[in-house]
């Protein structure tokens, strides 16, 4: 059994949420830094327990951000697609089926995604438009088959 080729349109999707999945990721950073400072100088100045320590409640908070970020996700999808067609119906009802605290942000673009893909299926902007781009990226990848290499002088 051959591994299928990469689609254009599966890689522009995980290259979009990765980009989006970054730049939450880094706004949580610079968010979580400072407070976790402060939590800290209150919790050596309280003399805090561990059960009331601010700092380690803020540690809890990234470790439920980081899970729900899912940041590097996509890599674990795919190496997992190898039977993606009979899993992707078992995937869909395990998503629907799955209680609310086990969700993340991946959850959330797959429920963009199949909106997205019932406007496309209705024949509604998004199929009009996925044209419009299919039809510019074949340009653009014709065009650059075409060009002959030129040597640099």
């Amino acid at each position: 059994m051959t591994e299928p080729k990469l689609s254009r349109w599966q890689l522009l999707r995980d290259i979009g949420i990765f980009q989006v999945k970054l730049a939450l990721d880094a706004i949580r950073d610079l968010l979580l830094s400072p407070v976790s400072i402060v939590s800290a100088v209150i919790d050596l100045i309280k003399g805090h327990q561990y059960s009331q320590s601010y700092f380690y409640k803020v540690m809890k908070l990234g470790r439920k951000t980081d899970h729900w970020l899912n940041l590097f996700g996509a890599a674990e999808l795919k190496s997992q697609a190898t039977k993606e067609s009979a899993d992707k119906e078992a995937e869909t009802s395990a998503l629907n089926n799955m209680p609310e605290q086990g969700r993340n942000l991946d959850d959330l673009f797959c429920q963009v995604e199949t909106l997205l893909k019932e406007q496309h299926d209705k024949g509604g902007l998004t199929a009009t438009a996925k044209v419009s781009i299919d039809r510019y990226l074949d340009k653009i990848i014709s065009k650059s088959e075409d060009k002959p290499v030129t040597p640099d002088n």
